[in-house]
């Protein structure tokens, strides 16, 4: 008996929450707050070997729903003439079903978590701990179980607080945290703002409690037994999703799941899930390919409206699926993975949104964005501890991470397929896919996209977006006017709106998502909002809106977005030449332009979790802690005085960053970006980020630069560690992995081996050059003379040096010529100090580049 599958991924989303409430409560005989529970205890709790009820969490999550029964009601997800299948009960059986419909969340749960804690040899294995035990383990870092794995015994975890970004980000030795003291805190906070969430109607109140729950909850373990680096929420999540899709699948295949009151089994040939993916292409050339008019604000822009787009095209299609925010796995860096079921009115509906979003993508931008999507129909095979994957139309059963993969090559492999549906349209009626390059007659060139556009559809750039250095003439497209609305538009904007209809002030992405961005004193039409979603997040994450009295039909939540801030010059959005200078009289300045990524994503993804932790949860909690990083601690970084008017993040989020700023300050902000991350996953060396950076004119082309920029990050993706004892060559120790570097002045350098070297050679010839006058800046010159040799293969350098270094000592001057046997011995043997050993002459040569331009910098 299904009636709504909603209320199946309410119900799933919420089975757990009794864990929540269960440790920041007394034990339940002795709780007042389980009056009605109590009676029930036998019903809904199977009993341990010992006969005690076990998995007693549930007895909180029935008291939670009964509690706060008249708020479901008040939305439609308490359905009374469900009787045994209403809400209530669907979450709070779910470790002992009555019905084969309660069952659907006990199934929902072991696939989310990869483990079937019903069956007997894991309630055997794994009985109940004491009570402290539940209230006292944290929630451990999913990027330290390969080190609790390979013999490390330190967990490195995280309090049961509130999301948030900054220096709560990183997580600590688990011996040093005790749950206890916050999780009666937590709770009595998550009451407050769930008691306030919005109950006109199912879908804004959803909205809201998915991100009331991943504010509170993604810092809570999962289960402090088997899963503590899986997330309360995403497991939850995940379980919502899975019984949305067994109740969608169930009303179109009643028998898919057979009638024992206990599932434990999906019938042969039924796959009810469907794991999407969408992937949009061409993001990198449509965001660069701008001329330098209006640079800042349309770049920016063009950077924020794909994620946008991307957003935008996840919940529509959730939408016309009948699905909601559970539903979605992740969404971040122009891609998005959804858990869908397998139906006929869900294939339908994503049959017939294809080619529609196709046709509003070209029309709109003529090609420059496509988006690839694929799906994978699969099913779960039950009857041992662990569920495996099976694939429909394949034999052999997989994990998820094969399954994470398989999906992605799919998906990529769409690529070839770009536009087929306006292709084959072109055929039956007339498209512009055929016509011949070049509008002609009455057309004009966009000064920003650089694209042809009938005279008649231009716009003038207005006097509040010209920038330092543009003409005062400027005529731009459209479409790039939206773009420059929305860089404009982010300036201290606190709220994304979610339009109902379109707004004078709005933007659309994707084919019916409308957006407007709000600051604190904007009217705004209640009539025309559908949910307020929060961006101004400084430390603790911010949920509900002030300043604002949002109606009773929007939704509430928050998001994190790389990039919340921009570099500031007399009250306004800083040009690319403002950012550049040292000095308003700076004739020399110098713009970085950088962009970084994680190494090897697709192995994290498929092999970050050892087999017997792979699940759902654990890959969508991996994910959510990755975007975490680049959305928002990123932003905590570059609000850092030093940064925060020298650098903008033109995007960061996924995995990966791009940046401009100030060249020196640029350098810098990598670095930190670079070891904040290895402190994030745990000082783990196979977990890495690589990058490149290159320093281009303030007005030199900022397409042709972020392409300069993406080939010193391939540089950077390209080294390898050389197993050689050569002087010049790193020496292995077989435990530094390729990639993990960074490509600086053109030259590659390992973030582990060569970074602090550079850092400290820089400095010193800083130190020896400009500050203490010891040796001159002709030693620089000649260290660059001597490297063009190196490069050529010719031996003559090492005399030259040679000769050169012994006529550059002082007969009086001992520090000197301490500091030139110094340098001789970096040359000849790698070796500086002791304490650097091994070093290249690359990486000489790019430590002396960076004091010559530091040193140019002082000397202004």
């Amino acid at each position: 008996m299904v009636n709504n599958p909603l209320i199946y991924a309410v119900a799933g989303l919420l089975h757990d929450i009794g864990k929540f409430w269960q440790r920041a409560d007394l034990l339940w005989k002795e709780s007042e707050n389980l009056e009605k529970s109590k009676g029930i205890i036998q019903q809904i709790c199977p009993s341990r070997p010992d006969g005690n009820p076990g998995y007693q969490h549930v007895i909180w999550t029935y008291a939670f729903f009964d509690k706060y029964y008249s708020k479901f009601k008040r939305c439609g997800l308490a359905d009374e003439s469900m009787k045994m299948e209403q809400l209530i009960n669907l979450a709070s059986y779910h470790h002992k079903p009555s019905t084969p419909d309660q069952g659907l969340i006990t199934l929902a749960d072991i696939c989310s978590s990869g483990l079937d804690r019903s069956n007997n040899n894991v309630i055997a294995k794994n009985p109940e701990w004491s009570w402290d035990k539940y209230k006292s383990k944290p929630f451990v870092s999913p990027f330290a179980v390969f080190l609790r794995a390979e013999g490390n015994a330190i967990d490195l975890a995280y309090p049961a607080k509130k999301m948030a970004i900054g220096e709560r980000i990183f997580p600590d030795a688990a011996t040093q945290i005790d749950n206890k003291q916050f999780y009666p805190e937590l709770w009595k906070e998550f009451e407050d703002e769930f008691s306030k969430l919005p109950d006109a109607n199912a879908e804004s109140f959803i909205f809201s409690l998915y991100h009331l729950l991943k504010k509170y909850t993604s810092y809570i373990p999962a289960s402090t037994q088997d899963f503590p680096e899986s997330s309360l929420f995403e497991h939850m999540k995940t379980t919502g999703a899975f019984a949305h899709c067994f109740a969608a699948y169930k009303e179109e295949f009643p028998d898919a799941f057979g009638n024992e009151n206990r599932v434990s089994n999906i019938g042969k040939d039924h796959y009810p899930i469907k794991l999407f993916c969408g992937d949009i292409s061409g993001i990198q050339s449509f965001i660069y390919n701008i001329t330098n008019k209006a640079a800042a604000k349309s770049l920016k822009g063009r950077s924020f409206y794909v994620q946008l787009l991307a957003e935008s095209i996840s919940q529509e299609i959730l939408t016309d699926c009948g699905c909601s925010l559970i539903n979605q796995v992740y969404a971040a860096g122009g891609k998005f993975y959804l858990i869908l079921p397998n139906t006929t009115s869900v294939n339908n509906a994503i049959k017939e949104y294809r080619p529609r979003l196709e046709k509003e993508l070209w029309e709109e931008f003529a090609g420059q964005l496509s988006v690839n999507m694929e799906g994978i129909n699969f099913s779960f095979v039950l009857g041992g501890e662990r569920p495996a994957i099976s694939i429909e139309g394949e034999e052999v059963t997989i994990d998820i991470g094969a399954l994470w993969k398989k999906l992605s090559d799919k998906t990529s492999a769409q690529k070839r397929k770009r536009f087929a549906n306006v292709f084959m349209d072109s055929f039956e009626q007339p498209t512009s896919l055929f016509d011949a390059i070049g509008l002609g007659g009455d057309i004009s060139v966009c000064s920003v996209s650089g694209l042809e556009v009938l005279q008649s559809k231009m716009i003038k750039l207005s006097k509040q977006d010209i920038e330092q250095g543009d003409d005062s003439d400027i005529s731009i497209a459209p479409f790039v006017q939206k773009q420059i609305n929305i860089g404009r538009d982010l300036y201290e904007h606190k709220f994304l709106v979610e339009l109902i209809k379109a707004s004078p002030k709005g933007y659309e992405a994707g084919i019916s998502s409308k957006w407007n961005m709000l600051e604190k004193g904007d009217t705004a039409n209640q009539q025309h909002i559908k949910n307020w979603i929060r961006t101004d997040h400084e430390d603790e994450i911010k949920f509900r809106p002030d300043g604002f009295t949002p109606h009773e039909d929007n939704g509430l939540g928050w998001r994190l977005y790389g990039g919340s801030s921009m570099a500031i010059k007399n009250g306004k959005p800083a040009t690319f030449e403002e950012i550049s200078k040292q000095s308003d009289d700076d004739k020399g300045s110098r713009l970085g332009v950088l962009r970084m990524d994680v190494d090897n994503l697709g192995d994290l993804f498929m092999k970050g979790f050892p087999e017997n932790k792979r699940s759902f949860s654990a890959l969508a909690t991996l994910s959510s802690m990755l975007d975490m990083y680049f959305s928002g601690h990123l932003n905590y970084i570059r609000n850092n005085e030093k940064y925060k008017d020298r650098i903008n993040i033109v995007y960061s989020g996924g995995d990966d960053v791009f940046a401009v700023g100030r060249w020196s300050e640029l350098i810098d902000f990598a670095a930190d970006i670079r070891f904040g991350f290895k402190k994030f996953v745990g000082e783990r060396d196979d977990i890495s980020l690589s990058g490149g950076i290159v320093m281009v004119g303030p007005k030199f082309p900022i397409a042709k630069a972020a392409e300069l920029a993406g080939e010193a990050e391939e540089l950077a993706k390209n080294f390898k560690i050389v197993k050689n004892t050569n002087q010049n060559i790193i020496e292995s120790d077989n435990q530094m992995p390729d990639k993990n570097a960074f490509t600086l002045f053109g030259i590659s350098l390992s973030w582990q081996h060569d970074w602090y070297f550079v850092v400290q050679f820089k400095n010193d010839l800083i130190q020896w050059v400009f500050s203490d006058e010891i040796i001159s800046k002709g030693l620089l010159m000649k260290l660059f003379d001597y490297h063009d040799q190196y490069a050529r293969g010719e031996p003559d350098w090492q005399w030259n040096s040679a000769y050169t270094l012994a006529r550059m000592k002082s007969r009086d001057n001992h520090t000197k010529n301490a500091i030139l046997d110094k340098i001789k011995i970096l040359l000849y043997t790698g070796n500086y100090n002791n304490q650097f050993p091994n070093i290249s002459f690359d990486t000489v040569i790019a430590a002396a580049r960076w004091a010559e331009w530091e040193i140019k910098q002082l000397k202004k």
